[in-house]
């Protein structure tokens, strides 16, 4: 249940998927921060009670804007700088300008002060340039005087059908309870711990219609068929952004010759690319975990992303499915700017799951001002008696 205590901030919010946890777990994003206009459009569209500002972090007086709200005290500030300078793909390159965002995170957590900070990245983010970056966050947090956690989650071991790491730095006030580290809630056997199995493409997917090419439809194929699908259909009763994209003559033969767990190693010669990775043209497995998604979830050539079983790419609402979007979540934009904010996005699983370690942080601190305040009023009393006697 959300108070008024507990406010959080969201830094580099693209569409809002750490977002959603956050809520669901019962913060009030009071403010949010994210330059690209169809991700902030998105971001608005969803969170209506949210101030978004649609600009450059380096242009943004914190301190003002929190005036500004009215509020004396923000709990929560959360967000991940663009991982370009520090992803395991690319030039990995350690002056990139956009590794400025990462000092940019720091001094809005100065600016604003929360109790609570969450930083999340790429998972090869501990790594990077020998673990510069990595501890010098740690030790810039602990200047400004929180104590932190870190690990690599893994989305799937959280319910999501998807494998999906990150790396996730959770900190808190010196003086604050201590804010653990979420524990697997889901496990590849079914006897490990009594823990429920992680889910599959298809749990995630099975009660949406099939599509032809350059095709869409807007109506549940049927009911819910489980908890994972019943969760993200909510109150919804049509079906959006289900829709795939039109396919040449050439493209059509591929993605018809490509057999069940199949890959461009299944066609022939005269089809294959001069160039090309092994899971190219290649479909997903049902009963599997999905891949990580990327932002060309919708294209065939790129990695593993064609359907199990039509021929086609995964739709914009399968991918947001597989992200652990709601189907109620509007998205603003081309299909390709839609596609392009699933596939960046922090799964909601992440919010969430850390969130709720964050607020029984925030209930052992309650707890322990209550017991405080109780022995303290049983100690007034005592004297009092014993002045009485």
């Amino acid at each position: 249940m959300k108070s008024p205590e507990m406010t959080a901030i969201e830094l580099f919010s693209g569409a809002g998927g750490l977002s959603i946890g956050l809520e669901q777990a019962g913060f009030n994003i009071i403010l949010a921060n994210e330059i690209e206009n169809d991700f902030a459009e998105t971001f608005c569209l969803n969170h209506p009670d949210t101030k978004v500002l649609c600009a450059d972090i380096h242009s943004i007086d914190f301190q003002e804007e929190i005036r500004c709200l009215g509020l004396k005290k923000v709990s929560l500030v959360s967000g991940g700088p663009p991982c370009q300078g520090f992803s395991t793909v690319g030039s990995k390159n350690r002056k990139d300008p956009r590794n400025s965002l990462f000092y940019e995170y720091l001094r809005a957590v100065k600016e604003i002060d929360p109790d609570y900070v969450i930083f999340e990245n790429v998972s090869g983010f501990k790594r990077m340039y020998n673990g510069e970056a990595y501890h010098g966050l740690l030790n810039e947090l602990d200047i400004l005087g929180y104590s932190t956690h870190s690990d690599i989650l893994e989305a799937s071991d959280f319910g999501l059908p998807q494998i999906r790491q990150r790396t996730i730095v959770i900190g808190w006030k010196k003086h604050l309870s201590e804010v653990s580290l979420p524990v697997p809630t889901h496990a590849d056997s079914s006897n490990l711990f009594g823990r429920p199995l992680k889910l599959s493409l298809m749990d995630a997917i099975s009660d949406l219609p099939p599509l032809g090419a350059n095709d869409s439809n807007n109506r549940y194929a049927t009911l819910p068929m489980n908890e994972y699908q019943e969760k993200l259909r909510g109150n919804a009763k049509t079906l959006t952004e289900h829709n795939s994209s039109n396919y040449g003559d050439k493209m059509k033969e591929i993605l018809s010759l490509i057999p069940e767990f199949g890959s461009v190693n299944d066609l022939p010669e005269r089809l294959r690319p001069k160039k090309y990775f092994s899971n190219t043209y290649a479909r997903l497995h049902p009963n599997r975990l999905s891949p990580t998604i990327t932002r060309n979830f919708g294209t065939p050539s790129s990695s593993r992303c064609v359907h199990p079983y039509q021929n086609r790419a995964l739709s914009t609402r399968e991918g947001a499915r597989l992200q652990g979007f709601p189907d109620s979540y509007r998205f603003f934009g081309s299909k390709t700017s839609k596609n392009l904010q699933i596939g960046n996005a922090v799964p909601p699983v992440f919010g969430e799951v850390v969130a709720r370690e964050i607020i029984e942080s925030m209930s052992q601190m309650e707890n322990d001002l209550i017991q405080n305040e109780n022995a303290s009023n049983e100690l007034l009393h005592m004297e009092a008696r014993f002045a009485s006697l």
